[in-house]
């Protein structure tokens, strides 16, 4: 307003000098409208928000806003003029008052874009400018320029049309080239990425542009026209990425650097499942707090070969890609003596539940014998904490895949109570928690594929709830749980707990399900609206799945920890079990593959209940209340 004020003022003062071809001093009358001019000025450019605007993203708008109201002032100073009859060389001549709109519209709309070249220069600072293809010089073309150069102001944007008629032109002042001219741009100018704004009838043309370009070195992304977007034209075939915020309702936690750090830091770190959903997301945090050494240890090559090259692109730890079982025990023996592992997170596992009851030997092999194999080499190391990845399914089970989680929790309690006996200062616990986001098998990757495909979207029930967090923040709670385990064990506190991670309230798959049909711009097909884009279909519960997912057993609350989305479920380790026994059994039913000793095991041990047949779906039949006849609090 200030700078405002000078300028309205010395363009009124400039005006005369230049009508008058004199440095000019004017008469009292002159004088005060000239001061008068600001009183008119100020609360006008107010009023069009000229005050309103960022400096660094002034644009045509702001500029039109600065016409209109350096014009409206210049004409109602004009009126003052007239109705107070100061006018004529002794007064405003008219010439002066088309000399004083001029001034004022130079000036302020001058102002304004020096100060926003000055805010861009010092907040580029010495950053190269790097240069941009975009495939296109249609409306899409220039949306995506003007948005990338707001938001990166060393970015240069190069254009590139088959369009003759455009070649040569400038849009928002990038220059336009013919296509032919790619190979040239991509070497003067070291452009390393491109977009593809045009939409061919023939989607093979378009696949040949995207391979020219990729054959230049580019990373190339395609982008229909906005308005196509805008209409629904590529509803089905490009869905926005669903963001989480949106379908959890909760917010993320904020992770404890020290927290992160207690058992990743400077140590050697081994992660079992490495290259699953949890174990590379493990993997990635691991990496980032700067652990000496990263063991991966996965039964996936494809899996492995992805996550070491993925790590090795960011060039911190030291990377030892171990390809093998959990159940290998003379292999994980090896491991940890030869790499001196400090801290182990267990995420190696059988995860879906219809497939470990296809196959429930391999499921109940691999998790609850492989955390077996593992806990007993850590053990018998100089492994400082191991933590096992559990599930909510390990709750009440109703599958062998909960229920062999279940074991697996059992068995990290009797290492802890091992630990403890022995006066080793070591730490064994369990994190629990429900569903990830975006996990392979998730529900969230399905629903979008099949809204992908047109529909319909496969529901099981439509009571079914489950609980929800992101693949990151679990990860990062893991991490911390391990440590706050370990500050606990220091004093004597700790007896492989099993930690639960805050959840946020269950969702219901139904809620869900809308939620993202409606979020990629479709309409739910269904009785009130028949003609909707996307149907849902019930197919009836799965064996061994329940309607509703449970974080603990005992109906007593769970104890608060040092991290706000961390408590100890108030679960005991079962001191009447024999253990040696069950692992004796376990290996036993597995070696002679008998379906039934397995599931009167699996039973007497997790309480494992199956679904009696033709159990109604539709009910909550499935949700566990007691185990047997027995109270939950006594299990």
């Amino acid at each position: 307003m200030a700078t405002d004020t000078f300028i309205v003022v010395f363009g009124a003062w400039l005006a005369y000098c230049i009508r008058l071809d004199t440095i000019y001093v004017p008469n009292q009358s002159q004088l005060i409208l000239i001061l008068a001019a600001p009183f008119i000025a100020i609360p006008l450019f107010f009023g069009f928000g000229l005050y309103r605007s960022l400096i660094r993203y002034v644009g045509h708008e702001a500029l039109w806003s600065a016409f209109k109201a350096v014009g409206l002032t210049a004409l109602i100073w004009g009126l003052l003029a007239f109705m107070t009859r100061a006018y004529g060389i002794e007064g405003v001549p008219r010439s002066v008052l088309v000399l004083t709109w001029l001034f004022m519209l130079l000036m302020v709309v001058g102002v304004r874009l020096l100060a926003r070249w000055f805010l861009i220069v010092q907040s580029s600072g010495s950053v190269a400018r790097r240069h941009f293809l975009i495939y296109g010089a249609g409306e899409a073309a220039r949306q995506i320029a003007a948005t990338l150069q707001s938001q990166h102001p060393r970015l240069s944007v190069v254009h590139v049309t088959d369009d003759t008629s455009l070649i040569g032109s400038l849009i928002g002042g990038n220059a336009v080239y013919p296509a032919k001219n790619v190979p040239d741009l991509v070497s003067r100018y070291d452009i390393k990425d491109a977009i593809i704004t045009l939409r061919y009838q023939s989607s093979a043309k378009r696949m040949d542009v995207v391979e020219s370009l990729r054959k230049q070195g580019l990373r190339v992304r395609i982008l229909p026209p906005f308005a196509d977007i805008v209409d629904g034209k590529h509803a089905v075939n490009m869905i926005r990425e669903i963001e989480i915020g949106d379908l959890l309702g909760r917010e993320m936690a904020t992770p404890d650097k020290e927290l992160m750090e207690t058992n990743t830091r400077d140590k050697v770190v081994l992660i079992t499942g490495a290259g699953g959903s949890i174990g590379s997301e493990l993997c990635r945090q691991a990496v980032s707090l700067r652990t000496s050494k990263l063991v991966l240890l996965e039964s996936s090559e494809v899996a492995l070969y992805q996550i070491v090259r993925e790590l090795n692109q960011r060039g911190v730890a030291t990377i030892v890609p171990i390809l093998g079982s959990v159940t290998d025990q003379p292999l994980i023996k090896r491991v940890f003596d030869e790499h001196g592992v400090d801290t182990v997170f267990h995420a190696a596992a059988y995860k879906h539940v219809p497939l470990v009851e296809d196959n429930p030997f391999q499921g109940v092999i691999n998790n609850a014998l492989g955390t077996l194999s593992v806990a007993t080499a850590a053990f018998e190391s100089n492994v400082e904490v191991m933590v096992l990845v559990s599930t909510d399914k390990a709750v009440w089970p109703s599958s062998v895949m909960g229920a062999s989680k279940r074991i697996a929790e059992l068995i990290i309690q009797d290492f802890a109570a091992r630990a403890k006996r022995s006066n080793v200062q070591k730490t064994f616990c369990a994190v629990r928690f429900g569903n990830v986001i975006g996990s392979s098998g998730s529900v969230i990757p399905l629903f979008r594929e099949q809204i992908r495909n047109g529909g319909p979207l496969t529901l099981t029930d439509p009571a079914a709830t489950r609980y929800f967090m992101t693949v990151s923040e679990a990860a990062q709670l893991v991490i911390q749980a391990g440590s706050i385990a370990r500050q606990g064990n220091k004093s004597e506190q700790n007896e492989g707990d099993i930690y639960l991670l805050d959840m946020g309230e269950p969702v219901l798959i139904r809620d869900l399900a809308v939620k993202m049909i409606q979020l990629s711009n479709l309409t739910v097909s269904d009785e009130g609206n028949p003609q909707g884009d996307i149907a849902i279909e019930i197919i009836g519960l799965r064996p061994g799945e329940k309607l509703h997912e449970a974080l603990r057993y005992s109906v007593e609350a769970p104890s608060a920890t040092a991290h706000p989305k961390i408590s100890v479920a108030s679960e005991p380790p079962a001191e009447a079990l024999d253990f040696d026994k069950l692992y004796s059994d376990l290996r036993e039913v597995a070696l002679a593959q008998d379906h039934d000793r397995l599931i009167e095991l699996l039973s007497r041990v997790t309480g494992l209940e199956r679904p009696e047949p033709g159990l109604d779906s539709k009910t909550d039949a499935l949700r566990p209340q007691t185990v047997s006849g027995r109270d939950p609090s006594t299990v």
